[in-house]
């Protein structure tokens, strides 16, 4: 199964979230431990101002009605919520309401503790259509809240200013919902929800700053690692930060730089020893000429295959130096307009004189350009073409503008090369397991030369396998 790639970025938000997420189950289960031990804390804010505002809203249009039509009220409060409300007396007997099983605990929460001086006169039915008003002066009406009974029940009451007129006592409004929030009335989540909402958009607002500095950085440093991977060595990254990131673009610098000096050593080296070589083959090759005229015909098949030998060793030390050349080519060499169609005429004619090969180019196409290195590029990439799949079919050769580049395209219906291997195609001296023979020629240096040629005009160059079988190589260049 594939894995999911996801950036970076959103990797430290979704953990951010999971740390949220992870105080918020803390949180509640803080708050469930609370409402199983005490809910009376929860009655010293809104929700104890809810149950007093119910109680005295009850209150006021009990006191208008006469008692037979209390129970009606009672239940159109309690649809309203979705709460079951009921009346009770000090004793803890149910005076008016739906049936309830009063859990022991809730009890003795229902006996109005209040003394003789603190309890309401007896009613006094005020006017039809007159609410009955507290005094602003009167002290708050005892509250309760807690979770009892089995399965458990949220109960909220309040002692009221209010009398049956059958029974002197004073009345206790019980409330009993199924869940915590009673209908908003309890416990409202809303409130809760818009602060948990705005605690996340400013922890997010905060952090993102911060997040998008670390992953721009990394990904900044990605980009330079992958351009220095693939042999741009001059590349660097800033090192302004002051933080481990800064020592790691620091170190990537460093590395690069090692690297450079170590490949550029290297070719250095490679040149001077291809150079060096120039000589000794040149003399072998005039003493073997003369080894040639003065030897018998029984040494002459021995003479020609050491000749052989040398002139294969000429071409692979001529290879190498036009492989160290090819870096240097935008320094010896001026760009110039370039007939294109002219150009690989003239390559089709020496690389290819007597193959198929189909050339497909618009008129007048032109470029600005390296002309020899383009012309070393395009020659080692149909040579290889006429050497593996001549004899499979024709050779397509076709460019054309596209946007602000010139694409080139030889393709061939040959064996083409096992695709894991596409890969390493241009890398010097490779060569796959079906070139490795000495009668198909090649040192492994052609397509390496091509791509150097090809970065030396600021272009590109890529190989795909073709359906159902053959190689095309891409170039592309910039037109100016």
């Amino acid at each position: 199964m594939p894995r999911v790639h996801l950036p970076l970025y959103l990797k430290i938000l979704l953990w951010f979230g999971v740390n949220l997420a992870v105080l918020a189950v803390l949180f509640f289960g803080f708050l469930s431990m609370q409402f199983r031990m005490s809910l009376d804390w929860m009655l010293s804010g809104e929700a104890g101002e809810r149950v007093s505002a119910i109680g005295d809203t009850i209150t006021n249009e009990l006191s208008q009605l006469p008692e037979q039509e209390w129970p009606d009220l009672l239940l159109k409060h309690g649809e309203q919520y979705g709460v079951t409300f009921a009346l009770f007396n000090s004793s803890g007997r149910q005076m008016l309401g739906q049936p309830l099983q009063v859990p022991s605990e809730v009890l003795p929460k229902l006996i109005d503790k209040r003394g003789p001086n603190d309890r309401p006169p007896p009613p006094r039915r005020p006017p039809a259509g007159t609410p009955r008003k507290r005094p602003a002066d009167a002290p708050p009406k005892p509250r309760f809240m807690l979770r009892a009974g089995e399965p458990a029940r949220y109960w909220a009451g309040i002692h009221l200013d209010l009398t049956l007129p059958s029974d002197n006592h004073p009345l206790t409004l019980l409330m009993m919902s199924r869940t915590i929030h009673g209908g908003g009335l309890f416990f409202d989540l809303r409130p809760w929800l818009g602060l948990a909402a705005v605690a996340l958009l400013l922890s997010a607002l905060v952090w993102m700053p911060f997040v998008r500095g670390i992953t721009g950085f990394i990904g900044r440093l990605n980009r330079a690692a992958g351009r220095i991977a693939e042999g741009d060595f001059k590349e660097r990254v800033s090192s302004a930060r002051s933080d481990e990131l800064g020592e790691l673009s620091t170190s990537v610098n460093k590395m690069a730089a090692q690297l450079g000096e170590y490949v550029a050593q290297q070719r250095r080296i490679t040149a001077d020893v291809a150079h060096e070589l120039c000589s000794p083959i040149a003399r072998m090759q005039m003493a073997l000429g003369v080894v040639e005229q003065r030897g018998t015909p029984e040494q002459a098949a021995y003479l020609q295959k050491l000749d052989a030998e040398l002139q294969h060793m000429a071409r692979l030390v001529e290879e190498v130096l036009a492989f160290s050349k090819a870096e240097t080519l935008p320094e010896r060499e001026n760009a110039e307009e370039i007939d294109l169609q002219d150009l690989i005429q003239s390559i089709i004619a020496r690389e290819a004189p007597e193959a198929d090969v189909r050339l497909t180019i618009p008129e007048g196409l032109r470029l600005h350009s390296l002309r020899h290195a383009l012309d070393r590029a395009i020659g080692n990439v149909l040579r290889n073409a006429v050497r593996y799949a001549a004899d499979a079919g024709p050779i397509s050769v076709n460019a054309a503008r596209e946007g602000a580049h010139i694409v080139i395209r030889v393709s061939d219906q040959g064996p083409g090369v096992p695709p894991q291997t596409l890969h390493r195609l241009f890398e010097p001296f490779y060569r796959p397991e079906a070139a490795r023979r000495r009668s198909t020629g090649g040192s492994g240096l052609g397509l390496a030369i091509t791509q150097r040629c090809i970065h030396a005009c600021g272009g590109t160059v890529t190989a795909q396998l073709r359906e159902p079988t053959g190689l095309e190589i891409t170039i592309s260049i910039p037109a100016e």
